[in-house]
């Protein structure tokens, strides 16, 4: 990554700071977005092919009955999740979200593994370094400490994140459609 770039004079905040950790963390994440009204985490994946209406319906499948397994060895509520997608030029956009108040770092991961597995040949990544595992352990270990300082802070700013050539980039999507 070449650098986290905010619009000058402007603070950093909980859930920009929690956006950036996701990209840079998660090269499958193709955008987060953070709408802290609904009070939701978006992430968008890219598959580089028509997604198929069935094997949607597989992997939806497949998901859910991994994030209801990891909710209850964790003994706590799945909360609110959706999972869609939608087809754009030979391109399909899945987009999985889930309310931040019953989100955790390990779901998180969970998510992403799953996606990666099953969609491993046609998902678009954006290129990484190769991280040693302490610095997976560090980064994975700040995105729980935001996310639970997330849920007990109020935040105002609609936020969309993403990468463009090695770069997170996060936006205030206050004045964009949704």
């Amino acid at each position: 990554m070449k650098g986290i770039f905010w619009k000058e004079g402007e603070s950093f905040s909980n859930s920009m700071s929690l956006i950036a950790f996701l990209l840079v963390r998660y090269p499958e994440i193709g955008t987060v977005r953070f709408d802290p009204e609904q009070k939701t985490l978006q992430f968008s994946f890219i598959l580089n092919k028509v997604l198929p209406e069935s094997e949607f319906g597989s992997f939806k499948e497949n998901l859910l009955l991994s994030l209801n397994a990891i909710s209850e060895l964790q003994e706590r509520n799945l909360g609110s999740i959706q999972i869609n997608f939608s087809v754009c030029d030979g391109l399909s956009f899945l987009e999985i979200q889930r309310d931040i108040d019953s989100l955790n770092q390990e779901e998180i991961a969970l998510i992403i593994g799953v996606t990666h597995r099953y969609f491993e040949s046609d998902l678009l990544l954006d290129q990484q370094e190769n991280l040693q595992e302490e610095d997976i352990i560090l980064q994975e270990e700040m995105i729980e400490h935001m996310l639970e300082d997330l849920k007990d802070s109020r935040q105002e700013k609609r936020l969309i994140g993403f990468r463009e050539e090695g770069r997170v980039l996060i936006f205030n999507r206050a004045k964009l459609h949704k």
